[in-house]
């Protein structure tokens, strides 16, 4: 602990001291030292000192005795045994495990190359391609790249961002899987390499997948081995992406030869905090009246699968707007609101592991209880998720969770532009509150292209309207100060989003349990949400879900995936067990939230 606490003083001086209270904060838990706040790291830890000590600073008070409100999650995966591949006598020794891969070994097997990996479902009226069409791989290795078509061709349709979800790693591995593939090897798409074949080796991420696990063996290796495996044919990976890129059209092959895979990877688990602060009211009455003000602060890490990068892997994905910039809002509110002595309570929350699956806030929902005697009921909750990128408007959403939020949200004199949503969509803190049928509302600028790329850098930060949404946010609590606490609008639907990472594809509401034992075969329900498909169909908490439409449920990859493939609309039978019995049901798939 003392190391940290020293690597935090050291850094925290370097900056300009005359900089404004955002440009620091952001500076700080967007810099490269903090290697993108991936819980479980030493990062994560040392953007956890910097905000207790900023609470501190502030005269904010600790939550039961403690700032930091721990839990536990999946923390890494460390490599045990034989992780290898390649041609038996001549196995590659740069290859790397991808941490959410299955363990175990496969010996002389086909290996197929399907160019990024990529299947349009046939639904999609507005683009056609496949990888796999016309291709046998069940049973056999698939070589994919990373990105997709829209690399190197400006005018590719993969550029609209309903497509960005085909460019993940995690999509790729279960596209793979689906059409029968037992293993699974990643090229770093050769375009986006400065110097090809040139490369750094592979890199594995002990944290990636939040240990959960595909049904296939998955590993990275170097663009150079795959050209000594196409010597043979005069190819090499520069050629048959180029292919890809001119002609619009898949360019997929079976390869020579037999290959073995090895992977053997065990799961380890830690304990990481929320950081939480109290303001107590100075009303006797009202201060048992408690508002949360949150944001999240941890972020991707090195990348992995959730990564939108190229090659998302082995990059510090700093996670300027994702969510340092919340992080810094709700630290500035804290500062701000001290000095005016509110009437409530206000407690702000800095949520961990939120990128797992919003594991921290679902901690803090659930713990409540135990401190509701001593502060009071939740009434309310405010959240802040990536409100650095200001372009056209400030969405404010959530307004629908509570019928009394339309007369607080009146307009206030703003440099920039907010808009009122209705919906709290979007898979972000607040869904946790909702959930728990507390109202709240999301402030969020939006998505843009570096959203979980390691692009998303604190220069690109628009501090001026991060103040503005600063005032716009006071404003809101001087009038919730003036007026009763809002109540939760019963007719709410949440539009819970059972699936992660985030993207685009429909709604079932299976809400997963995250960090599930790997013994459970299928994903384990711990509610169906508000108005969705699941609820209709009878699903409760404990149902363990086995199949959607063709896809078999195994693991949570396989939910998010059939939700990815199938689109809002469709009819698909679901399968789910509860205890030993095997239940069935037609039901039409809602849209997603995003």
């Amino acid at each position: 602990m003392r190391k940290y606490i020293i690597t935090f003083l050291s850094i925290a001086l370097s900056f300009n001291l005359s900089a404004g209270f955002y440009e620091e904060a952001v500076q700080y838990l967007a810099s490269d030292k903090l290697e993108g706040r991936k819980p479980g790291t030493p990062g994560n830890e040392s953007a956890t000192i910097y905000s207790i000590d900023k609470m501190k600073s502030f005269g904010l008070k600790p939550l039961a005795g403690s700032y930091k409100q721990e839990f536990t999650i999946f923390t890494e995966m460390v490599k045990s045994g034989e992780n290898l591949f390649g041609k038996s006598g001549d196995l590659e020794k740069l290859f790397q495990p991808i941490s959410s891969s299955l363990s175990g070994k496969i010996e002389k097997r086909k290996m197929v190359f399907a160019g990024y990996g990529i299947t349009i479902p046939k639904s999609d009226i507005k683009l056609k391609y496949d990888d796999y069409k016309d291709l046998d791989v069940k049973d056999k290795i698939v070589v994919v790249m990373t990105g997709d078509p829209a690399i190197g061709n400006m005018n590719s349709p993969f550029r609209h961002p309903d497509y960005i979800n085909y460019r993940s790693i995690f999509y790729k591995l279960k596209n793979a899987i689906v059409h029968g593939a037992a293993g699974v090897i990643v090229l770093n798409d050769p375009l986006s390499l400065e110097n090809y074949p040139e490369e750094n080796a592979p890199y594995f991420n002990p944290t990636e997948g939040g240990g959960n696990r595909f049904s296939a063996l998955a590993g990275y290796v170097t663009n150079k081995w795959m050209n000594k495996v196409l010597k043979g044919k005069s190819l090499d990976t520069l050629a048959l992406q180029k292919k890809i890129r001119d002609t619009g059209a898949p360019n997929s092959f079976e390869i020579e030869g037999s290959f073995d895979m090895a992977v053997n990877l065990k799961k380890k688990t830690g304990r990481v905090s929320n950081v939480v602060g109290v303001l107590e009211g100075s009303d006797a009455e009202l201060k048992k009246e408690v508002i949360v003000l949150g944001a999240h602060f941890d972020h991707l890490g090195y990348g992995g699968e959730s990564s939108m990068d190229p090659h998302g892997h082995g990059k510090i994905h700093n996670g300027a707007d994702d969510n340092a910039s919340g992080t810094a809002l709700v630290l500035k509110l804290a500062k701000e609101l001290v000095a005016k002595k509110p009437k409530r309570t206000y407690i702000f929350t800095l949520f961990n592991a939120e990128e797992m699956g919003l594991l921290g806030s679902a901690h803090f929902v659930d713990m409540w209880a135990r401190h509701g005697e001593q502060y009071g009921e939740l009434k309310a909750m405010l959240n802040f998720d990536m409100v650095g990128r200001y372009n056209e408007a400030v969405s404010v959403m959530g307004a629908a969770t509570s019928l009394e939020w339309n007369k607080l949200l009146t307009p206030f004199e703003s440099k920039v532009k907010f808009t009122v949503k209705k919906e709290a969509v979007g898979s972000s803190d607040h869904a946790s509150f909702t959930a728990k049928k507390i109202p709240a509302l999301f402030f969020t600028t939006g998505a843009h292209e570096d959203y979980h790329t390691s692009n998303d850098t604190a220069e690109k930060i628009d501090y001026s309207a991060m103040r503005e949404i600063e005032k716009y946010s006071l404003n809101l609590v001087s009038s919730l100060e003036r007026s009763e606490a809002p109540t939760f609008n019963p007719d709410y639907s949440d539009g819970s989003d059972s699936s992660r990472p985030r993207g685009y594809g429909a709604h079932l509401g299976c809400v997963p349990e995250f960090g599930q034992s790997d013994d459970i075969v299928g994903v384990k329900c711990v509610r169906a949400s508000d108005n969705s498909p699941a609820l209709k169909a009878g699903i409760i908490a404990g149902d363990i879900l086995i199949q959607i439409g063709d896809i078999e449920i195994k693991s949570i990859y396989d939910l998010a995936f059939a939700l990815k493939y199938y689109r809002a609309g469709d009819k698909v039978e679901l399968a789910w067990k509860r205890g030993s019995e095997t239940l069935r049901k037609e039901v039409t798939l809602s849209k997603s939230s995003h």
